[in-house]
């Protein structure tokens, strides 16, 4: 269908991640007044809250978003919307959410889930995570003004009071968005690259909400202590009894393409985690 196309058309590569245009020192802290296990939305206001759901369920629509994904989840029923701003508001914890800790979860036989418990970066890192929670915060705030503005030139109120359809192309225009990190060409990059994390990662960041993420694209997850034979190491998808849905299958498709050739960048969280 056309809507379908014009979702699929605005998937493009995910870039890198960098470091550009920080907001004054100190802002964070304000923002983040209140902010904590029981308030994670408090990173943005309701309405910018919102529009993330909204704008990452047409990145990767779910059932109630599109007739074709019957069956299949997306975005809102991953809970992407809490992985952002948990990933935004990490330093609001105590330790912050930054890196989860380990070496098992309770998912396939640990008595406890250590990865629950997060670790306590030192004083670098909390430096420079910091510093990259306050670029990326005003790269959202700026990136989702300006969709309300694109919205408006349509003659909606903002980017919520759009059709499905207006929505898709809002996003597929890919707008700029002033504090956006370098290898960005525009928000919907950004926010395209979080809700994919906030999709398939582990749950421990705040998305992929009940496994959904995993259960349908086939993924068991991990398996410590149990850990896989060489068997499903070498052909993982052998035995996979899912189907993924057509957004799901084209996210995963643009994922691979765009995975960096050379050294990987280290992950968030040990061998499990997504690189934020």
């Amino acid at each position: 269908m056309e809507g379908e196309l014009s979702r699929r058309g605005l998937l493009r590569g995910v870039a890198g991640v960098g470091l550009a245009g920080l907001i004054p020192a100190g802002v964070l802290t304000e923002l983040l007044a209140g902010c904590g296990p029981s308030s994670p939305h408090a990173v943005f206001s309701g309405h910018q809250t919102s529009v993330i759901t909204e704008a990452t369920s047409r990145l990767i629509p779910g059932p109630h978003d599109d007739p074709a994904e019957a069956g299949h989840p997306g975005a809102r029923e991953a809970n992407v919307t809490r992985y952002i701003t948990t990933l935004l508001g990490a330093m609001a914890y105590q330790p912050p959410k930054v890196f989860a800790g380990g070496p098992f979860s309770d998912r396939a036989g640990a008595q406890a889930n250590d990865m629950a418990h997060f670790l306590t970066p030192n004083a670098a890192l909390t430096a420079n995570w910091r510093a990259r929670l306050l670029s990326l915060h005003s790269a959202y705030v700026n990136g989702i003004a300006a969709l309300d503005e694109a919205a408006r030139q349509q003659g909606a109120s903002d980017f919520l009071h759009l059709s499905a359809a207006a929505k898709d192309a809002v996003l597929a225009k890919n707008p700029a968005s002033a504090g956006l990190p370098s290898g960005y060409a525009g928000f919907t990059d950004l926010l395209f690259e979080h809700a994919a994390e906030g999709m398939y990662s582990v749950p421990e960041y705040g998305g992929n909400a009940d496994l959904v993420g995993w259960r349908d694209i086939g993924f068991p997850g991990d398996v410590q202590p149990r850990g896989y034979s060489d068997a499903e190491v070498s052909s993982p998808l052998d035995t996979n009894p899912y189907t993924p849905g057509p957004t799901a299958a084209k996210v995963l498709e643009l994922l691979e393409a765009a995975a960096p050739k050379g050294t990987p960048p280290p992950p968030r969280s040990g061998s499990t985690g997504v690189a934020g």
